[in-house]
């Protein structure tokens, strides 16, 4: 797509076409059905001429950019890997889906005491459709399946670059040179923040999690407060908003993105790629996990609007424990990346 300063997110993102046709489709169908346009003839075919004209606008504004002309002497292939497996990665990994950029990062691991950290490969590519980019992963899980200590994921370039650009402290913490095992040949360099930025940006994150995470706490323990007062229910309203308070400081931190949903699912699996070991406080692989987090997504409303939402001490006792655990992991999470942070 087109590299264009201060782009719009909704134009910058290639999965928002069909949503942005739809609205341009909306439109039209409002201006034609409009009594003054209908009276109107010549207007009316004007506004059809301009719907037509910006049909094709949004066909150029999400088209792939042309593949530059490769520049081998000044930028030529890097491999940056010593180890066997990753250069086989590589190797295949080039064969496969050409990558522009691979880095290599390692997260901590914070469950298990026999694998101090887990390894994450972002694979960087050019341009893909949607089913494109859902296929690829698909082949990355593959490839990554049996190795729980190895996770391959798959970004498009221009939307790494556009959140990097708006201020994902993430990918600019770990998508830095050092990180960088692969780089095709032809391919610049990504921009990187200064050192002295990134620890700037690092000590107001940590400043963040903690005021996000001191108002989750309070939730917390209103929650066990209702426990003790044998009010199930109402436990199950503040467990809910202690464990959605938490995730969201954490990606809001991180990404700088304050996501526009109360569902404990989907706050979760956005905060898997910061905290793998989420995915397995709610594992969602039987119907009795699916009934557990739904109960405590229903709680959010129904404890407020409806007088009668009967939980057992069994459902809030295990929300409870589960929601602990979360707390756990994030305050590893914060030991690991923020605590020896000097301001």
């Amino acid at each position: 797509m087109k590299s264009v300063s201060n782009f719009p997110g909704l134009f910058a993102d290639l999965q928002n076409k069909e949503k942005c046709k739809l609205f341009l489709w909306d439109l039209l169908k409002a201006w034609i059905t409009d009594p003054q346009m209908v009276q109107n003839q010549l207007q009316v075919k004007e506004m059809l001429a301009f719907y037509e004209d910006l049909k094709q606008l949004l066909e150029l504004v999400y088209a792939p950019e042309p593949e530059p002309a490769a520049v081998p002497d000044s930028m030529p292939e890097l491999v940056n890997t010593s180890e066997a497996f990753f250069l086989q990665l590589i190797e295949s990994l080039k064969i496969l889906v050409d990558p522009e950029m691979i880095f290599l990062f390692d997260l901590p691991n914070l469950n298990h005491a026999d694998v101090s950290h887990r390894r994450e490969v972002f694979v960087v590519l050019r341009h893909q459709e949607l089913d494109e980019h859902h296929n690829t992963q698909g082949l990355f899980s593959f490839l990554a399946s049996g190795m729980q200590e190895i996770a391959i994921h798959s970004i498009n370039r221009n939307a790494l670059i556009r959140d990097m650009g708006k201020g994902n402290l993430f990918f600019q913490y770990h998508l830095r040179q050092l990180q960088l095992i692969y780089r095709k040949v032809g391919v610049c360099k990504l921009k990187e923040i200064p050192a002295e930025r990134l620890q700037e940006r690092m000590l107001q994150l940590r400043s963040s999690l903690e005021k996000n995470w001191e108002r989750a706490d309070q939730f917390w323990q209103h929650a066990l407060d209702e426990q003790e007062n044998q009010r199930w229910d109402v436990s199950l309203f503040f467990l809910h908003q202690a464990l959605e308070l938490r995730l969201r400081g954490l990606k809001m931190a991180w990404e700088k993105r304050e996501l526009k949903s109360h569902e404990t699912r989907v706050l979760l699996r956005e905060c898997y790629q910061f905290i793998p070991e989420l995915s397995s406080v709610f594992p969602q692989d039987t119907e009795e996990e699916i009934s557990l987090l739904q109960t405590l997504e229903d709680a959010y409303c129904k404890v407020r609007y409806k007088t009668e939402f009967p939980v057992e001490e069994a459902v809030s006792t295990t929300l409870s424990q589960r929601v602990a655990e979360v707390r756990r992991l994030c305050d590893r999470h914060f030991e690991h990346y923020f605590l020896s942070l000097n301001a």
